[in-house]
This record gives C-alpha cells, structure tokens and sequence, in this order.
C-alpha cells in the first residue's frame, strides 16, 4: 500500500532497492477511479489524497513539496543539533547560531536589549546624510533564503551586486526598488475585499510592534508609517512590467543618476553601500528610485525615523521575546491564514540556514546525498539535454541561423547536481553562543562584505543562490547554467528505486523545466554567453512570441477563486518552462527506452504512470488566504493548473483515450507548443 502523505514526513529513507511509494514509485492510493482522465485528470491522480489531506496547522499549503521540505527540515535539525561534537570550526558555528535562536528562555531573559541600540541610532538620525546612510544599512539588512528565492528589499533603494547581464563575465553594482511590508504594490491599491482586510492587519501589526518596543502614539506612528510607504509603492514597477530583462537593464553614472533622482544624498548613501567608487550603477527600476529618492526629501524626518525603526523591530523580532515572535508570526497568519506558529525549532533551521546554509549542506551532502543518485540525475540530464536539440532540430518554424545559435546555447548549458563547489567559506563569520540577533546582524554585514567583494574580481560561474539542502531548482540565465540541490532529489521528486516512467514523469520534468527556462519568454533573450542580446532573427521571434502568447491567454481563462483568474502575463515564462519540461521528459522517457515497449505495472502502461506521476508530484491542499496571495504574487500557477499543461500534449490524449465533449478536452488546434 501507497504511504500516506497526511502528516509530517518521517525521517527516516525507506530500505535500499524499496521505493517510497507503492511497488513502482507511483501513489496508487491516492488516485480517485472515479474521476474520468479527461474531465479531471489532477484528480483523477490525486483525489483520494485531497480528500483525506490535512493541512498542519503551522503551514498554508501542504502537498509533496511540502513533505520534502518537512524530511529536509527535520535532517537540517539533526544536523545542527549535533554538529557542536563535531569539532570543526563550522560545526561550532552551526550548533551556536543553532542554538541562540531556539533558546526560547535566554530570549525571553534579554528582552529587549539587543534591540536597544539599533533603536537608539535610528532616533539619532537628525538630517538627510545621516537618513541616506541608514537607507542604505537597510539595503543589505537581508540574508538569501535557504530555498535560494530572493528576499523581499527593505529598503525603498536596495543596492546590491550582481552579474552584468550585457558582460557577463564581470559583477556590477545596481539598484532595485523596495521598502514596502505589504507583499506587492497592488495590495495598496487595488480594492479587493481580502485586500482591504490585509491592510488593516498589516497597519495593525505595525502599531502593535511600535507598542511593543515601547513607543508612544503607536497607532499614529503606524498610520504614517504606512502613509510612507503607499507613497513608494505607488512607484514601483508592477510585477508583470519588471519581467522584462531589457527594461531592468539602466546604466548611469553616478553623476547622472544623482541629477534624475535628486532627493536623496546620494555621497552619503553610496559611501554607506560601499559603492561610492563604482563608475556605473545598474538601476533596475529608474523611475521607482527617483519617486523614493523625491520621499526622502519631501517626508518629514520623524516619519523617517519611524519607519526605519519599525524595520529594526520586525528585524529583531523573530529572535526576540516571545510576544515579539508571536506578533512577528500574526502578520503571517492575515496574509496566509496559517492558525499556528511553527515550533521554535523549525523557525531557528530557518535561519541558520540562511546564515550558514552551506557549511550546513556540507555535512548534508555526505549523510544523504549518495553518489549513485547523483549519477542516475547525470544521465537524466544527459537524456533531457539530448531531447531538447532534438525538438530544436526538427522546429519548422526557426530559421537556420537562429536554430544554430539555440544549439550552441543548448551545448553551452551547464547542468549541476547537489550543491555548489567548492561550498562558501565561513571563516570571515563570528557566531557568538547566546547572541541570537547580535549573529544575525553579523551575519547580515558578513553577507554585505561578501557581496562588495565581488566587485573587480572574475565572476565565480560556481556560485549557487542555494543551499545543498534546499528544495528547489534554479535556472541562471547569465551564468547558462541550471541547478538541482540534494534536498530537492528525494521521493517523490526523485526516487532511485522508482520505475523510469515515475521518476521521468516528476524530477524529469523538473529538469526538462529548467532547462527550457534558458529558452522561455525571457531566457531566450540571453545568447550562449550569458549576455542579454538579441540572438533571434525578427521572423523567428514573432513567432515564438506567438506561441507564448497562446500560453498568456489560456492561463488566463483559469479562475482558482471566485473572481480571481491567472495572471497569464506574470504566470508566462514559469508556463513555458511546465509545457516544455513536461513534453521533453516525455520525448527522454521514450528515448530511454530504446525502441522497446514499456512494461504494463498494475495495469498502467509507461505513459500514463509518467503522467500520473507529473501530476502526483504537484498535488497540494492550500489555505485561501495563501492562495489567494499566490495568485497575486507568484509567477508560478498554483499546482492545479500547473498539471492542466497535460491539455496541450497530443500524448496525454492517446494514453488516457481522452475524447471531445470531456471537460479537460481540447482541439488539437487549441493545443499550445512552444518548444
């Protein structure tokens, strides 16, 4: 019998040479014969486990991603709990950074002390160079996020550095937009009834962190707090226009930029970036940073201070006192409608993750990342790669030479497995026993000496944003390179002991994924060299565009709650990447069968258990609020309408026999193909 997926993953793996799941890899228990393929085939694979599947109540979404991530967390802790004995440097590190943020009474013993003399500078600030330089601490107030996405800026002018996307061989200072708590501009403005709720909780939540921390007029103080930051939110960029590489892509001067943003000391801020001796600034978003830079000048300095201050509290918060974490965690709760806080121990993996994710990962990868399932995910690869020039072969609406330059691409791309190397050194890292937010604050300033150490040296192609550990996969179009961490290599991404089908049907798709993300609406616009250049001739990328286009309104039409459809703009390049991944997992699962046919198991063919299995690795449960969230924000669909790309499959029909008048249907010249 299938194991159930209901509660928290177990941590142990299941015996050598037996799958996870059933006798093949495939979940038999969790499909639902009731449900025709072709009326609806995420539940047809899936419905019995919906029925039954319990949300935990720390958690807004629950589903196979999820359970990794549970088995994932739980090894990190054991990992972190242990690695004081082992008598390394990082283990050291590990175990006491570990160990300051999961020490819930030492927390509650110091109070607000830690805090007190971030608060105190931030009431200093008496004019626009000292503001200049505290906007720009905020800007790296930031630790990456284990799962390698990256963290939502503080600070409304968020400097950074970063791969020069027109010269990719070398890192460049830049700027981006940032400063709001809301998730997306559009909470501000746009008035749906549930977002008018999370901006009353989230003004509330300001107020009460002001109380907390001891201040007066806590509610004023929140009301313009908030009044600030509507004003830079308003001059943001909208998620879909800010897709556009091109478009992010703004070099100034320093001179000129400070002359088209005038507002803000720039000498001041740029020398507290450690930038102030970079000729050229990156600015992604021009007319955001001038709309901020103009609030800088024209906001009175109290406000200023306040909304500094109240970014120092959330920053604290998560490893202070427990009705700081407790209020840090009901901002949560409005946006995703998780009842409860996750256990302290899960909130202290987090984090130390975030500051020592790869000394973590290290003793990760030898514990449960066998060389065997890095080569069985090597061939996988190879097979996904070798399938893609094939579709690039025979496309007969590319012309030749831009058919040429997609093969050397092709050939170009590198594929890594497991985690970076060599792994990033933490030698530079002071971790004191017992002082959680004096850790984080150091480990916040270690981040920003690394990242300006970049600046003049060749850019490292070995760099990961993520952690061996993670779950996820990434595609780097700068660096043309696609990565897949152990964490996310484990059932039912990935089982060894798995049945081809299965294992081609869920991390194949994955890597057929990420591979066509070098090629989807945005990737394609970056040549075999990692640079931002138009590679195509102007009859090829017309009809590319079309195709895409084909994709934008189909997820359009998709309506996950009343009144709310996809946004197939936002969604486009993550829709690409579903619909091409899946069709060149099927065309590798083929070819890896060498002209032989596949075995009948329990009564399915090869192509229906890769299918189901596709469908079986996306299957979630999912909280409104965070649904609702995802919607908004996210250019992924939510998970059941990432399996509707079956619709677009000529596959998919022969091996379910799906026929005109089922519900899932669709003409064969309704059939979207891009690749």
């Amino acid at each position: 019998m299938a194991a159930p997926l209901l509660g928290p993953a177990s941590l142990a793996a299941p015996p050598k040479g037996q799958t996870a799941y059933g006798d093949f890899g495939l979940d038999l228990a969790a499909m639902d014969p009731a449900v025709a393929p072709g009326d609806d085939f995420y539940r047809h694979a899936n419905g019995a486990w919906i029925r039954s599947a319990t949300i935990p109540q720390d958690r807004a979404i629950w589903g196979a991603n999820a359970q990794i991530n549970d088995t994932t967390q739980a090894r990190s802790r054991a990992i972190m709990e242990s690695a004081g004995a082992l008598g390394t440097a990082n283990g050291r590190k590990i175990a006491d950074y570990y160990g300051a943020w999961v020490d819930a009474a030492h927390l509650e013993r110091l109070g607000m002390d830690p805090l007190r003399p971030e608060l105190a500078r931030l009431a200093a600030i008496s004019g626009p160079a000292d503001l200049a330089r505290e906007l720009a601490r905020l800007s790296w107030a930031a630790l990456p996020n284990p799962n390698g996405a990256s963290p939502l800026p503080q600070s409304p002018v968020t400097s950074g550095v970063g791969i020069d996307i027109k010269r990719p061989e070398r890192y460049i200072a830049g700027l981006t937009q940032g400063g709001i708590g809301l998730p997306d501009r559009d909470y501000y403005f746009v008035d749906r009834p549930a977002n008018l709720e999370v901006r009353q909780a989230y003004r509330a939540h300001l107020a009460r962190m002001f109380a907390l921390a001891g201040f007066d007029d806590a509610a004023g103080r929140a009301a313009r707090v908030y009044a600030l930051e509507e004003r830079i939110a308003r001059g943001h960029r909208t998620r879909v226009a800010n897709r556009e590489a091109e478009k992010r892509y703004n070099a100034f001067t320093r001179a000129d930029f400070a002359a088209q943003a005038p507002g803000l000391d720039w000498d001041a801020y740029l020398k507290a970036t450690g930038l102030e001796a970079q000729p050229i600034l990156i600015v992604n978003q021009p007319e955001a940073i001038a709309a901020a830079a103009a609030a800088a000048n024209e906001v009175p300095l109290a406000d200023w201070r306040d909304y500094l201050s109240v970014r120092a509290i959330r920053n604290f918060a998560p490893v202070g006192p427990r009705a700081f974490r407790e209020e840090d965690f009901a901002y949560t709760r409005a946006l995703t409608g998780t009842p409860e806080m996750p256990a302290p121990w899960k909130t202290a993996v987090i984090q130390t993750e975030r500051a020592l994710g790869q000394a973590v990962g290290e003793i990760y990868l030898q514990r449960h990342f066998p060389a065997s399932s890095r080569a069985q995910i090597a061939e996988m690869t190879r097979n996904l790669k070798r399938a893609m020039a094939v579709r690039i072969e025979r496309l007969d609406w590319m012309t030749a030479p831009t058919r040429a330059r997609a093969l050397v691409k092709l050939r170009r791309l590198r594929i890594e497995i497991g985690g970076q190397q060599p792994l990033r050194d933490y030698s530079g890292l002071q971790v004191t026993a017992g002082d959680g937010f004096g850790n984080l604050l150091r480990a916040q300033s270690f981040e920003r000496a690394r990242m300006l150490g970049k600046l003049g040296r060749p850019v490292d192609r070995s760099e990961w944003s993520m952690n061996p550990q993670s779950v996820n996969a990434v595609s780097n179009a700068a660096l043309v390179k696609v990565m897949f961490p152990a964490g996310y290599l484990q059932p039912p991404n990935f089982d060894p002991n798995a049945d081809p089908a299965v294992n081609y049907g869920a991390i194949g798709r994955v890597i057929g994924h990420e591979i066509s993300h070098q090629f989807d609406d945005q990737g394609a616009k970056f040549d075999e060299t990692g640079a931002l250049n138009n590679w195509w001739s102007a009859e090829d990328l017309a009809k590319f565009r079309t195709a895409g286009a084909g994709l934008v309104a189909q997820y359009s039409q998709y309506e996950p709650l009343p009144g709310l459809r996809i946004n197939g703009f936002l969604t486009v390049g993550e829709n690409i990447g579903d619909l091409a991944g899946l069709a060149l997992a099927y065309d590798a699962y083929r070819a890896s069968l060498g002209g032989k046919p596949a075995p009948v198991l329990a009564g399915l063919t090869g192509d229906q258990r890769f299918f189901l299995s596709f469908a079986q690795v996306l299957r979630s449960v999912q909280r409104e609020d965070a649904l609702r969230q995802q919607i908004l924000t996210d250019p992924h669909a939510p998970n059941e309408w990432r399996a509707a790309q079956v619709r677009n499959l000529d596959a998919w029909y022969a091996a379910f026999d799906v026929k005109p008048g089922q519900k899932a249907y669709l003409p064969p010249d309704r059939r979207i193909q891009v690749w």
